[in-house]
């Protein structure tokens, strides 16, 4: 046993001494190419945080573990979703929602949500849509993550949800048949105040910037290999562990694997919060949660029996829809905004989350 235990304890270790500085990193070289805070969250911090949890469900999968490997994809989602909580405390200045770029985080979380139902509905029609030992959905999954990301980065750049009203004024260009309000002149005013005040000072701090470009992606990608090395320790140790101690794979799927895999995402987020940087916290968790559910899909790739949601068991989806359950409380704390923290600085949708993380897993395992 001490040498699977100390495989998995070393990923772990590997996975929380790395956490903070790869959050410094992404923002950074976010700031650096010229993208905003949530979508750098979802690309830099989201998919590559990601990687110990895809590689455990892949490697479970080649090893025939259904259960193991779709609850550590599904339970990983369900345990970051939590983390907000987590992150919502570390604010210690009001609610977490009060501060979030709202037009790219509800797609972000109204993509999750259709994603996870998607996969809902293979689990409970596992032998209908499958063509060479892979379902349909798992095909559908990866085109509605691509189609999601386009969906989230025009979000982000013009977000279309105001009134036609709202975004005149922000673009500057009055729209014909509403009321006649100039709003042109107050858009000149303001970028011909921000063209007076660039300096040659702010060329240069550019210039510093795209020279410092190359470093930061070379120190991004070193991280990102050993975060993804990490997640095969743990996957490795995880499943060691289980052969040793006969443990259930949904218990050691859901929580030691699921929970060991995201904790770069706890770490991260938490260090961007405290830094201010809410909005990279919030795309890195959502962001990956969305690419969390491409495990299944690959999951289901590497499952050569057939499809993988055929050998899943009905705790998995009681985990899926508890998950889906979780994020509609995420969508809701974000649209609502709210103001009123009870003196804890911490929501009252985070206490939703937590009770229904802590309530689930434990009708699940027990």
């Amino acid at each position: 046993m001490w040498y699977p235990v100390g495989l998995f304890v070393s990923g772990v270790a590997v996975v929380l001494l790395l956490g903070s500085r790869f959050s410094r990193v992404s923002e950074e070289l976010a700031d650096a190419i010229g993208i905003g805070q949530t979508i750098g969250g979802m690309i830099l911090l989201g998919a590559s945080t990601s990687l110990p949890g895809v590689i455990i469900s892949f490697d479970t999968a080649l090893g025939g573990q259904a259960t193991l490997s779709v609850s550590n994809a599904v339970g990983g989602i369900a345990a970051q979703t939590a983390f907000i909580a987590i992150a919502d405390a570390a604010m210690r200045r009001g609610p977490l929602s009060e501060e979030v770029t709202m037009a790219a985080s509800l797609m972000q979380l109204a993509v999750l949500l259709f994603l996870l139902t998607l996969a809902l509905l293979a689990m409970l029609a596992p032998n209908t849509f499958v063509l060479f030992d892979v379902h349909l959905a798992s095909l559908a999954l990866v085109v509605a993550v691509i189609l999601g990301f386009r969906m989230v980065q025009t979000s982000e750049v013009e977000p279309k949800w105001y009134s036609r009203r709202l975004r005149g004024q922000k673009t500057g260009v009055t729209v014909s048949g509403e009321s006649g309000e100039t709003t042109a002149g107050e858009s000149g005013v303001t970028v011909s105040g921000e063209s007076e005040e660039t300096t040659a000072g702010e060329s240069g701090e550019t210039a510093s910037d795209s020279t410092r470009t190359p470093a930061l992606v070379g120190e991004y990608l070193l991280i990102a290999a050993l975060v993804g090395g990490a997640g095969w320790l743990l996957s490795y140790g995880g499943q060691q562990v289980m052969t040793e101690t006969a443990l259930s794979p949904m218990l050691v799927g859901m929580t030691g694997m699921a929970i060991a895999s995201s904790l770069p995402e706890l770490v991260t987020s938490v260090a961007a919060v405290r830094r201010g940087a809410v909005a990279l916290a919030i795309g890195d968790i959502i962001g990956g949660n969305v690419f969390d559910t491409l495990m299944l899909a690959l999951a289901d790739f590497a499952y050569s029996v057939d499809s993988i949601y055929a050998h899943v068991t009905l705790e998995v989806l009681f985990l899926v829809g508890m998950t889906t359950m979780m994020s509609s409380v995420l969508l809701i704390m974000l649209v609502r905004r709210e103001t009123e923290d009870f003196g804890t600085s911490i929501g009252t949708e985070s206490y939703l989350i937590l009770v229904i993380y802590v309530v689930g897993s434990a009708y699940i395992l027990l």
